[in-house]
């Protein structure tokens, strides 16, 4: 696994999932504080948590903003983040934007991550500098 954000798809990912895991809430307290995180860790509800986010544009922005502040502290601590998706991930039109279908929501991961490169069915990366 690469370093960087790495999306996959829970029920449909053959490769191991990592067994040091946090919730997507301890993932950005982490951040802001800059605290020392596993090197290798999992994330899990970002899907849950957009979908019952009252405004989940404004969600997106707050996460893909905050990873952009924090990329420098990101990229010093080479980090591997496997972000857990419960929902489906689907490819409609581009593979580097995939969406997810979470209960009867549509939710997109474009306006946190950007362009991803998808490296399997159901793996998709980001870089840890959101910017590039």
């Amino acid at each position: 696994m690469n370093i960087g954000f790495n999306v996959i798809e829970k029920n449909e990912y053959i490769g191991k999932i990592f067994d040091k895991r946090m919730s997507i809430i301890k993932f950005i307290q982490g951040i802001l504080n800059e605290g020392k995180l596993p090197s290798n860790f999992a994330v899990y509800g970002i899907d849950n948590l957009l979908y019952y986010a009252e405004d989940q544009d404004y969600i997106s922005k707050y996460i893909r903003n905050l990873l952009q502040d924090k990329a420098n502290y990101l990229i010093r601590n080479s980090y591997i983040v496997q972000i857990i998706i419960d929902g489906k991930l689907e490819v409609i039109g581009s593979s580097d934007r995939p969406k997810i279908q979470y209960k009867d929501k549509e939710l997109l991961l474009y306006p946190i991550f950007g362009r991803v490169k998808q490296i399997d069915l159901k793996h998709f990366i980001a870089p840890l500098n959101l910017s590039s």
